[in-house]
């Protein structure tokens, strides 16, 4: 009694199926290789084609949302300096006194001359 293990049968097994599909290939035609290659040959640049495709979509819908991003976000903690000559547009006079001016300048920290 010979008992096979169930390694053994799948080993035997696919080793029957590759020297089955080998066999077949080696009796196909000269033209049907031709055709098939050129098929194997047609299907592989398609893919090449479109993963190039999918590629550069990617990359630019990436930069679009960067720039998006970018023109919405907000500055945070901004320093909104104003000038001492808007702080005081309306009262021109008083630019005329320099002691004012200097005064003026010490109490601001952000005021501008």
């Amino acid at each position: 009694m010979n008992k096979q293990t169930p390694d053994n049968s799948n080993h035997s097994l696919e080793s029957q199926v590759n020297e089955a599909l080998d066999s077949s290939v080696d009796n196909l035609s000269p033209d049907i290789r031709r055709q098939l290659n050129q098929v194997r040959i047609k299907a592989t640049e398609t893919r090449t084609n479109t993963k190039l495709f999918w590629k550069s979509a990617s990359a630019f819908s990436l930069a679009f949302a960067l720039v998006i991003v970018w023109q919405f976000q907000t500055p945070e903690n901004e320093n909104i300096e104003t000038p001492f000559a808007d702080v005081l547009q309306e009262d021109l006079e008083m630019l005329d006194d320099l002691e004012f001016v200097y005064w003026m300048s010490e109490e601001e920290p952000s005021a501008t001359l």
